[in-house]
C-alpha cells in the first residue's frame, strides 16, 4: 500500500438487492460519506495536535476544578483562565484541521491583536460610563492586580472571537452560501455613515432608550470607508453575493456571547447587568433579549479591526491578509504614537472604570468591621480564614453553637456575624453598600428581602443627603437576590 493511500478506507461495491434508482442514490451518498471520512482520517494521520492546544484543554479543566474548590488564583481569575484556555484550545484545533493557525502561523498578528483588543473594548467601557448597562463586583483590592485583570480579560475579546470565526470557516460553514448581489451607491454609503454617527451619538446621549445602538453604530460608520479604500469589506462581500463572512460572524457572536455569560456567571470577579426594561428574565447574568446583541457585536469588532488594518497597508490577522504588502513597513514614529495612544487611553479608562463601574471589591475577613478585631485575629486559628469559611462552617445550628463555644462568645453575636457576612456577599454587595443599608436599619438578607424598591431607594437617598445613593436598578437586583436567597433558605 502506498504512502498516499495508507490509512484510507476502501470504498465497497454497491449492494445489489436495492432497486436500481435507489441503489445509485444510496451509493452516491455512501461514497461521499466515505470520502469525507477518508479526508478526516488522512488529516489526523498527517497533523499532530499542538502542545499549546493540549495545554489549553488541561488548563480549562483545572480552572473549573479549582474554581469549585475556591483555590486562588483560579477562584479570583476564573474568567481570564477560562478564556485564554479556550483560545489556546481552539487554535490547536484549527491547526490540526488545516495546518495553519493564528498562534503558530501568524504569531506576530496574534500578539499585535491583544493590545488592540484592549483598546477596542475600552471604547465600549467608555460608552458604558453613560449607558450604565453593567457594573463589576468582587474585584481585587490592589490597583495593580485589578488593572492587570482588566488588561488580561479585555485582551481576550478579539482573539476569542476571531479564533472562533476561523474555526467555523475551517469547518466550511456557509462556504457555498450565495445571495442576490446588492450594490450600494456612493449616496447610499454616505447615508450609512450618517446612520452610524446617529447610532453612536444617540446611544450615549439618550442611553435609556437608545443603548442597543452602540452595538451596531461602528458597522454603519466604518464599512463605507473600508469599501471605498480597498479594505476587507462586508459591503463588498454583499456586492459579490457572498454572505459567508457575515453568517459566520453572526454565529461567532452567539457562541462567544454564550461563553462570555456562562463563564462570567460562575466567576467570583464578574459583571452584573442593569439593562433598562429587560431585567426580569435572564440567562446567566444577561437578559435573554440581550443575547441578540452579540451577533452584531461580532460583526462590529471585525469591521473596527479591519479599519485599523487600513493603516497597516491592509495587513491583518487572516491568512489572506497576513502577508499583504509585506514589503511595506510601518514607520517607527507611527508605532511609538500608536503605543502612546493605546497606553494613555487605557490608563484613562481604567481609572474611570475604577471610579464609576466597579461597585465592590472582594470582602476579606480583615475587612469585616462588624467582627471585633481580636476575633478576626482568632478566627484563622480555628480554621476560618475567609468569610466563605465562616459561612461554610456555620451552616448548621450545631456547628454555630460549637464555634460560639470555642470562641467564648454569645450565640446571638455569632449569628449577627453570619448574617452580615451573608449580606455583604449577596450579589457582590460589598462594604460600601452594606454601610448604606445599615444606615436605614437593614442588617440581614431577610430584612432586605422584605423591602419595597421605591421606599428603600427613597430611604437610602434621605440617609445620604450629600452622597450619591446606589442606582435604583442595583437596589432592585439586591432585593431580587435577597428574596431568591430567602426562598432557598440560605438566610
Amino acid at each position: 500500500m502506498s504512502n498516499k493511500t495508507a490509512g484510507l478506507l476502501p470504498i465497497p461495491t454497491p449492494i445489489h438487492h436495492i432497486h436500481h434508482g435507489k441503489r445509485d442514490a444510496f451509493r452516491e451518498i455512501f461514497i461521499n460519506c466515505l470520502k469525507v471520512m477518508n479526508m478526516l482520517n488522512w488529516t489526523l494521520m498527517k497533523k499532530t495536535f499542538p502542545i499549546h492546544g493540549i495545554f489549553g484543554i488541561i488548563l480549562l479543566l483545572l480552572s473549573g476544578i479549582f474554581l469549585y474548590k475556591k483555590i486562588d488564583p483560579f477562584y479570583s481569575w476564573f474568567y481570564c483562565f477560562a478564556w485564554w484556555s479556550y483560545i489556546l484550545t481552539i487554535d490547536g484545533v484549527i491547526y490540526r484541521l488545516k495546518g495553519n493557525s493564528l498562534i503558530l502561523s501568524r504569531t506576530k498578528e496574534f500578539f499585535l491583536m491583544i493590545p488592540w483588543s484592549v483598546f477596542l473594548w475600552l471604547i465600549f467601557e467608555a460608552a458604558n460610563l453613560s449607558l450604565g448597562n453593567w457594573y463589576y463586583i468582587n474585584l481585587p483590592h490592589s490597583p495593580v492586580e485589578r488593572w492587570s485583570g482588566y488588561a488580561v480579560a479585555y485582551g481576550t475579546v478579539l482573539p476569542g472571537m476571531f479564533e472562533t470565526m476561523e474555526l467555523l470557516e475551517s469547518l466550511g460553514l456557509f462556504k457555498k452560501s450565495k445571495t442576490k448581489k446588492v450594490v450600494i451607491s456612493s449616496g447610499g454609503r454616505a447615508i450609512l455613515i450618517l446612520l452610524g454617527i446617529l447610532c453612536l451619538v444617540s446611544s450615549v446621549l439618550i442611553p435609556e432608550y437608545c443603548f442597543p445602538l452602540i452595538w451596531v453604530g461602528f458597522i454603519f460608520l466604518l464599512e463605507p470607508f473600508l469599501y471605498q479604500w480597498g479594505g476587507k469589506s462586508i459591503l463588498k462581500d454583499l456586492e459579490e453575493g457572498n454572505p459567508q463572512k457575515i453568517y459566520v460572524l453572526l454565529i461567532t457572536g452567539l457562541i462567544c456571547g454564550f461563553l462570555w455569560e456562562f463563564w462570567n456567571f460562575w466567576a467570583l470577579s464578574k459583571w452584573v447587568y442593569t439593562v433598562p426594561f429587560f431585567e426580569r428574565a435572564k440567562g446567566f447574568e444577561m437578559p435573554f433579549l440581550g443575547f441578540l446583541g452579540f451577533p452584531p457585536f461580532a460583526v462590529q469588532v471585525y469591521v473596527m479591526y479591519n479599519f485599523i488594518s487600513l493603516f497597516r497597508f491592509g495587513r491583518g490577522w487572516e491568512e489572506a491578509t497576513d502577508r499583504l504588502n509585506a514589503e511595506k513597513k510601518t514607520r517607527p514614529l507611527t508605532i511609538v504614537l500608536t503605543t502612546i495612544l493605546i497606553g494613555s487611553f487605557s490608563v484613562l479608562i481604567f481609572r474611570a472604570i475604577d471610579s464609576k463601574t466597579v461597585d465592590s471589591s472582594f470582602t476579606r475577613l480583615e475587612d469585616a468591621y462588624w467582627i471585633e478585631s481580636p476575633y478576626r485575629t482568632e478566627l484563622p486559628k480555628v480554621g476560618i480564614a475567609t468569610l466563605d469559611d465562616l459561612l461554610f462552617k456555620t451552616k448548621e445550628k450545631k456547628e454555630r453553637d460549637e464555634l460560639a463555644l470555642r470562641l467564648r462568645i454569645p450565640k446571638e453575636l455569632l449569628n449577627q456575624w453570619v448574617e452580615k457576612a451573608q449580606l455583604v456577599q449577596l450579589k457582590g454587595l460589598g462594604l460600601k453598600n452594606l454601610r448604606y443599608l445599615e444606615e436605614v436599619g437593614i442588617d440581614s438578607i431577610s430584612a432586605l428581602a422584605s423591602e419595597d424598591l421605591e421606599k428603600l431607594y427613597m430611604k437610602i437617598g434621605q440617609a445620604l443627603p450629600r452622597g450619591t445613593p446606589p442606582r435604583k436598578a442595583k437596589i432592585r437586583i439586591w432585593i431580587k437576590e435577597a428574596r431568591k436567597s430567602g426562598s432557598r433558605g440560605d438566610s
